[in-house]
């Protein structure tokens, strides 16, 4: 009976002591095509800090375009934070964004956002090479 006891209980440390499965990140590649960015001008609508990205909603002459953000510690630590993107919120911006990959009309992988004040602020994925260049700034 003992040894039936610690071999139930060897199994039940054995399986919970399993690594639980977890979802896959998907690769930039998979979802945006990096031969396909372009800059996009409207209005900053919203933003929704979310795990595991943020994200930049623009009104572009009358429809909404969804802006995919780098993972929201990633912004936070590069400056990118709520109360930044919030005081351009209602103004014109410029975002660098690759285009969705699924043909879904205005969606994006943002690079970088040119907020309402000039400051330019990286964003996410250098795809294009450009980071450090005077082509961002």
């Amino acid at each position: 009976m003992r040894a039936r006891v610690a071999i139930v209980f060897c199994l039940l440390m054995l399986l919970a002591s399993a690594p639980a499965p977890v979802s896959a990140h998907h690769a930039f590649a998979a979802e945006f095509d990096a031969k396909n960015c372009a800059d996009v001008v409207g209005t900053l609508t919203k933003v929704a800090y979310e795990n595991p990205h943020a994200y930049l909603f623009v009104d572009v002459k009358g429809e909404e375009a969804t802006f995919q953000l780098s993972s929201t510690s990633n912004l936070r630590r590069g400056g990118a934070t709520v109360a930044a993107f919030n005081a351009s919120m209602n103004k014109e911006v410029t975002v660098r964004g690759c285009a969705s990959r699924n043909g879904e009309k205005h969606r994006y992988a943002a690079s970088y956002i040119k907020l309402a004040d000039g400051v330019v602020q990286r964003v996410g994925q250098d795809v294009e090479g450009v980071f450090g260049t005077k082509i961002w700034r």
